[in-house]
Formats: structure tokens, C-alpha cells, sequence
């Protein structure tokens, strides 16, 4: 069980699954906030000292984009770099409104959509911003905060965007998954952080790839030394590097076992754990 909490399609394909869940809404607190790219740092120093110490009923998504064609922002926005946060609280309704307050004070915010929704529709919300047909490219890192020099970045390719479907996005992580062991599961880092992608889009009509992808690159190189490991969902064409930084001080461990139950690597199209046979090259 170790493993397969973390690199579960390195020893096998799941055939059915039993979810325990825990109860949420159906209704909740939570949507987006918007800023313009003149409060963009002010924003960032705000989050990197405020999610780490946020409550557990707290979730904090972090895009910055240009701004989409959506009613409740200015059309004079529209295409120009934003920052915005889609928050969800999963708790009483009147505590979170109180949790919130200093966050969308901040500033001069563009749009403020934090309402009571139904929770499926908050959790669907963005699957729009993901259409099939599109291309994608992703460079991806966690960080333990962020710092001046991590929101730098983020604001120069924030304003060197190549393409209007082009995001620097994530998650705050914590709360009571920070709490777990580290050793407990295969999962790499558990520990209070940021889950940062330099991720662009674009039309399969466009004929010039490099350019994107140099702009996701670009970002990610530039805050490799800032770096604390990927998750291992976010690996791109990392390759064994992406994995030993997904899995660390685990990968030895995780493939012993692969050694035990797929010494012929099967199971490979994945981020993939070689087995000791196959060496790391």
C-alpha cells in the first residue's frame, strides 16, 4: 500500500475504486478574485505570509493570466496580465467570510465573485479554461514560500506572456495534509508550500511551438535553485530528473519495489520509476 499512495501507475492499473468521502456543502463559500498587474506583488508578499497560516477549511487557487473575456471584470481588462485567486471555504459560511476579509480588502481588486455557490459548480468552474483541441506545455516546481525573488519571476513572465491561454498557476498547499508523516506515503513533499506551473496554451493552428514552450522554460530555469521538489503529476519532459525531484529520498525505496513487482517495467507510460535494470540513465 506505501507505494501505490504516490506512485500508483508504476505497479499496476486500478480496476475499481472505493472513495471515503467527507462531507462538503452543498453549498460553500468561494470564487474569484481579481487584480490588475499593478497589484500584483502587492498581492503575492500578502499570500506567501497568509496561506501559510490560513485554516484548513481554506483553499486557494493562484493564476496569472490575461485576463478572459468574463462579464464581471472591466472589457477594458480584457487580454491584460491579472493576477486572480479563486478561493473556496469549506466550513461555516459567516467564519469564512471573517477569514477572507484582510484578502479581498487588498488592494484594489478588479472583481470580487466570492459568494454561496454549490459546490459542484465551484469545482467545475474552470474546466472551460482547459478545451480539447488546444495544446499544452507545462514546466512545473514546489516551493516552500514565496519569495521576492519568486514573485520577480512570476512578474516578468507574467508580462512576457507568448499566449493569451499562457498561466503562471497553483495551489497554497497545507492544512491537514502537511501534517502527515513525510515517510508515510510515497507522495514527495507534504510540507507547507506552493505548487507553482509555468503552463501555456495554444491553438493547434498555431504553427510555432518553440516559442511557448521557451517561455515555460524560461520560468522554470530561472527558479530551478528556489526549487523544493514537483509533484509527481506535474512532471513534463523532465524525465529521471522529474522523477527523482517528484519522489526524492523515496525513489530508492520506490523502486526496490518496482524491482519486486515490475522488473520487466510494464507499467512505463507514466512518470515512470525504472526498474534497478534499467538503470537511471
Amino acid at each position: 500500500m506505501w507505494g501505490l499512495r504516490g506512485g500508483g501507475g508504476n505497479f499496476g492499473i486500478a480496476t475499481a475504486l472505493e472513495f471515503d468521502l467527507h462531507p462538503v456543502g452543498p453549498m460553500v463559500l468561494g470564487g474569484p478574485v481579481f487584480w490588475s498587474f499593478a497589484d500584483v506583488p502587492k498581492v503575492l508578499r500578502f499570500l506567501r505570509d497568509f496561506a501559510p497560516e490560513a485554516p484548513d477549511e481554506l483553499g486557494i487557487t493562484i493564476s496569472l493570466m490575461a485576463a478572459p473575456p468574463m462579464p464581471f471584470l472591466p472589457s477594458e481588462q480584457y487580454g491584460k496580465p491579472v493576477l486572480g485567486l479563486v478561493l473556496v471555504w469549506a466550513g461555516d459560511p459567516d467564519a469564512g467570510e471573517r477569514a477572507l476579509a484582510p484578502l479581498r480588502r487588498l488592494g484594489s481588486p478588479l472583481a470580487d465573485v466570492v459568494r454561496l455557490v454549490p459546490y459542484v459548480a465551484l469545482q467545475s468552474m474552470l474546466d472551460g479554461g482547459a478545451p480539447h483541441g488546444r495544446h499544452y506545455y507545462w514546466k512545473s516546481h514546489r516551493f516552500a514560500g514565496l519569495s521576492d525573488e519568486i514573485a520577480e519571476v512570476f512578474i516578468e513572465r507574467l508580462g512576457a506572456m507568448t499566449s493569451p491561454f499562457a498561466q503562471i498557476n497553483g495551489w497554497a498547499m497545507g492544512g491537514a495534509v502537511s501534517r502527515v508523516s513525510a515517510g508515510a506515503t510515497a507522495v514527495g513533499e507534504r510540507e507547507v508550500g506552493f505548487d507553482i506551473s509555468f503552463a501555456v496554451g495554444r491553438p493547434g493552428a498555431d504553427r510555432d511551438p518553440d516559442r511557448h514552450r521557451e517561455w515555460s522554460r524560461d520560468g522554470w530555469a530561472a527558479l530551478r535553485s528556489h526549487s523544493v521538489g514537483l509533484y509527481a503529476n506535474f512532471v513534463s519532459d523532465e524525465g529521471a530528473a522529474g522523477v527523482e525531484a517528484a519522489y526524492g529520498p523515496r525513489l530508492a525505496r520506490l523502486t526496490g519495489l518496482k524491482d519486486r513487482y515490475d522488473p520487466t517495467n510494464l507499467f512505463r507510460l507514466n512518470a515512470n520509476i525504472r526498474p534497478s535494470a534499467e538503470g537511471t540513465s
